[in-house]
């Protein structure tokens, strides 16, 4: 797989752009690329407000990296790590006060303020405490006098796909005002939902009040999260995945004997389209997600994968491949992810990808 950090740094330039004219603070979510410091330092070159992580091994790694930048812990913490995110974050998600308590335990262990961003239920059923008993969390945090409330927060279509909406995020705003009476002072951050949120910046339908937004689906992959399509003005292109083909045959399209469970516990469903020019790359489901992965070249399609093999339908492209030939393929935000984590992908600088070096240069995993 190609990083063009160059292309990373553009797409959140632009999204930052955006996030300005309308007085919005921009979190680069940057857990897709596992604690890589070049991913961070792309984000960051792009000039965002902060980075954003739902993993402490991750804000770990990018800190013995060298990377000096607030940090935002996304995933809620659990009471025992309540030490390790007073060290390592700025600010974390919270919704329950358990966790909330340890944190202040900590900072007091650690001589440091924690700031914390309530998350709010809204309808798409993961994390967030529900609107009506926000009233009584707060009254309880505000005994803590090591916990700062530094906003409050929601996510949405993560779990239950739930479209972000202009009501949804009026909702939200009145919940701030209502919390900051509460509390007698006024919240930094209202935490509008994640890259969800792009398409009403790009449409000007951002409620007021709306100030925070956490971006990594399409700061990565330059794409709508609702529909997939891309998004004006950024990369598409930012990660392609390559893989070698190890065999170039023709096959029948249809398996033949008693079709049972297959390595997954699926049982594969083929339809008869003759023959097929069939290739196997150097690939499987170890490595990447078939579901958000495809080809570049829109003549080969993906079949189905077992662990460390990607049988791809070559027949429209009949020739133009042999074994040994690169095929290259475009990663969702699954596949990214999962390539990513592979421990069987090797990942080093590559100089001789004819694409421009920049300043993070350009990560190249080879199988």
């Amino acid at each position: 797989m190609y990083f063009d950090s160059r292309k990373l740094t553009d797409n959140v330039r632009r999204i930052k752009a955006l996030c300005r004219q309308q007085g919005v603070t921009l979190a680069a979510v940057v857990k897709a690329g596992c604690g890589w410091t070049d991913v961070a330092r792309a984000a960051l070159d792009g000039d965002c407000d902060m980075l954003a992580d739902s993993r402490l091994h991750n804000l770990e790694q990018l800190a013995h990296g060298g990377i000096d930048a607030a940090t935002m812990l996304l995933r809620l913490p659990a009471p025992s790590q309540a030490e390790a995110v007073v060290r390592l974050c700025e600010i974390s998600l919270n919704s329950e006060y358990d966790s909330i308590h340890a944190l202040h335990a900590a900072a007091h262990r650690l001589g440091r303020k924690h700031r914390v961003l309530l998350m709010v239920e809204l309808g798409d059923r993961r994390e967030g405490v529900a609107a009506q008993q926000l009233p009584q969390l707060i009254e309880r945090i505000k005994a803590l006098p090591m916990i700062e409330v530094a906003g409050i927060g929601t996510n949405l279509g993560c779990l239950g796909g739930i479209r972000t909406t202009p009501e949804k995020l009026t909702e939200l705003v009145e919940l701030a005002r209502a919390s900051e009476r509460q509390l007698g002072y006024p919240l930094q951050y209202v935490s509008g939902g994640n890259s969800g949120t792009l398409p009403l910046l790009l449409e000007g339908r951002l409620p007021a009040g709306i100030n925070h937004i956490r971006v990594g689906f399409s700061m990565l992959l330059g794409r709508n999260p609702f529909t997939d399509e891309p998004l004006p003005g950024l990369h598409t292109d930012v990660f392609e995945l390559e893989a070698e083909l190890i065999e170039v045959q023709t096959k029948s399209s249809l398996p033949d004997g008693e079709i049972v469970l297959d390595a997954f516990g699926h049982v594969p469903v083929f339809e008869d389209l003759g023959d097929q020019v069939r290739g196997i790359l150097s690939l499987g489901r170890l490595d990447t997600d078939l579901a958000t992965l495809k080809a570049k070249d829109s003549g080969i399609e993906i079949i189905g994968a077992s662990s460390d093999h990607l049988v791809l339908d070559m027949t429209s492209v009949r020739g133009a491949y042999a074994v040994g030939d690169k095929v290259r393929l475009v990663p969702g935000y699954g596949a990214l992810v999962q390539a990513m984590l592979s421990p069987y992908v090797t990942k080093r600088p590559d100089l001789n990808a004819g694409w421009r070096r920049e300043r993070g240069g350009l990560l190249r995993m080879v199988r």
